[in-house]
């Protein structure tokens, strides 16, 4: 489904994780790699540098591993930029459509503070973006956690889910109540939930891929985070929708709020595919 896949690497240790989650999510060998490292200080990325040389090196050999996997197209692309504007710049240029990075908690790349760079990239992005963070997976689509409240929005990653459905191992749905004015209404809304998210267990069982659901109540991305540490989640799709912190960086609240307190990787969906649909 996505062609033109960017791999952000800052070379740290979960990096590794970061191939392993290509692997899952891009299994078409067909498939444009490109390998960013992004430098800011402009002596270390001068090719004459030890950074360069020693890191350059370390690119090479991500570009042979894929390349022994079968992957044929690979690119190398050194930037030196500051970080945001680095990814930004080098998605638009290669005209990504899916941009792959990690989130340690260490920083995303030399001279960068974890909690700037990654929520940033992640805001800030015009396309899909999955951003590994957590224990490591051997499968990052063995158990796929869906949260929805029913919009289009919500329920963009179907499309992704049902091209990748020989290699999803299970969808769980979730469904948050947040509000409601009383017992009564909490039980109808309730009632209304399941019938709705029992259609989409039907539709995923159609292409025969395993789904359940589940309907929590109180904070949605509370909910939604606690579940997936107690279902040991592999992946969280989750749509970036409404108005974010920072004007022109689009994210609604519920997302921001799983972008930065999940311990699961993400699969953040922007809504500018909802637009061109």
């Amino acid at each position: 489904m996505f062609s033109r896949v960017m791999l952000a690497m800052d070379m740290s240790e979960p990096t590794e994780q970061l191939l392993t989650a290509f692997y899952s999510l891009c299994p078409g060998l067909e498939t444009q790699i490109y390998l960013l490292h992004v430098v800011e200080d402009a002596e270390e990325a001068s090719p004459e540098s030890g950074y360069f040389k020693k890191t350059y090196s370390q690119l090479q050999g991500y570009e042979k591993d894929l390349h022994k996997a079968g992957y044929d197209n690979v690119k190398i692309i050194w930037s030196q930029n500051e970080v945001l504007d680095g990814i930004a710049t080098a998605v638009t240029e290669y005209d990504i459509n899916l941009l792959m990075l990690v989130s340690h908690g260490k920083g995303l790349f030399k001279s960068t503070l974890m909690g700037s760079t990654t929520f940033d990239v992640a805001r800030a992005t015009e396309v899909p973006t999955v951003i590994v963070k957590g224990e490591p997976r051997e499968d990052y689509l063995d158990r796929i956690l869906v949260p929805t409240d029913f919009s289009k929005k919500s329920l963009l990653s179907l499309n992704v889910i049902r091209s990748l459905r020989e290699h999803v191992g299970e969808v769980v749905f979730i469904h948050v109540i947040e509000r409601w004015r009383s017992e009564e209404k909490l039980r109808e809304k309730t009632e209304v939930a399941k019938a709705m998210l029992q259609e989409l267990v039907d539709e995923m069982r159609s292409f025969d891929i395993q789904a359940r659901y589940i309907i929590e109540e109180g904070p949605a991305s509370k909910a939604i985070c606690h579940l997936a540490r107690v279902e040991r989640c592999s992946l969280i799709f989750t749509a970036k929708t409404g108005a974010g912190l920072v004007q022109g960086l689009l994210m609604g609240s519920t997302a921001q709020n799983i972008t930065l307190n999940s311990d699961c990787s993400l699969f953040i969906m922007p809504e500018e595919i909802y637009e061109d649909e």
